[in-house]
């Protein structure tokens, strides 16, 4: 399952989005949730979109800056616009109420929502010049939280190994953030940069994963604004996906 995170294509109202994910074939969005742009938070408006456009949002990634508000926010959320999971990004070094929340409350809003709620690992970051910038942002800790959605730029802004990461996360996989690594730039386009994308898609298929692939780039890459070359850019996109996964 290919989706496409609205937050590739900032610059463009939600209703322009869905209708270029519609026209490109992608098979659904991860709605992107801002504090600046209200529409995303309204549950009646992206209701419509998905009617009108019948492009599902299959994943909510929750606000920047999480607090435990804006993530019981995200639940009820995805809850009333029918998404199937929720991405967090990991609390920072020394947010320990959200972290324990994290730990505690999350699995019961598992069962309470009927929804799953992954955490995300976040790229590499310091505090203080030395010290990790987030908890819970190791393999390890990934792991021990159930569900991860593997976001491939992070990985190698951490000096980790793509395919060695996937290996050890893999039964806790609940999504994919995609994207290269072009000229040391983060969240380039998946057809160009130094990340083994073919190998991790060749791999997907044979390990018959069927959980959202989202194409997470930046959204200068993708030329946005210049809707024909965009366009194209994100038909390429898909054709380098359907090429090694399908």
């Amino acid at each position: 399952m290919l989706l496409l995170s609205t937050e590739s294509l900032k610059g463009y109202g939600l209703n322009r989005i869905f209708n270029f994910v519609k026209d490109v074939g992608y098979d659904g969005v991860e709605l992107v949730l801002s504090t600046r742009d209200f529409d995303t938070q309204n549950i009646p408006y992206i209701k419509g979109l998905i009617k009108e456009t019948k492009i599902p949002v299959v994943t909510v990634r929750t606000f920047a800056r999480s607090t435990i508000k804006k993530s019981e926010f995200a639940c009820n959320f995805a809850k009333k616009i029918g998404a199937s999971l929720i991405v967090l990004e990991p609390p920072k070094l020394f947010d320990f109420k959200y972290a324990e929340w994290l730990k505690k409350q999350v699995p019961k809003l598992r069962k309470k929502f009927g929804i799953g709620i992954a955490l995300k690992n976040n790229a590499a970051e310091t505090f203080l010049g030395f010290l990790p910038g987030r908890a819970m942002n190791n393999i390890g800790d990934l792991k021990k939280f159930g569900e991860v959605c593997l976001d491939t730029s992070s990985l190698y802004s951490k000096k980790i190994d793509l395919m060695r990461a996937y290996s050890g996360l893999k039964k806790s996989l609940a999504c994919i953030h995609f994207s290269n690594v072009h000229k040391g730039k983060l969240y380039s386009l998946p057809t160009e940069g130094v990340m083994p994308l073919e190998s991790l898609l060749t791999k997907l298929k044979k390990d018959k994963y069927k959980k959202p692939v989202v194409v997470v780039v930046d959204a200068r890459k993708l030329k946005v604004g210049h809707d024909k070359l965009m366009m194209t850019n994100l038909k390429t996109v898909k054709d380098f996906y359907e090429k090694y996964y399908k």
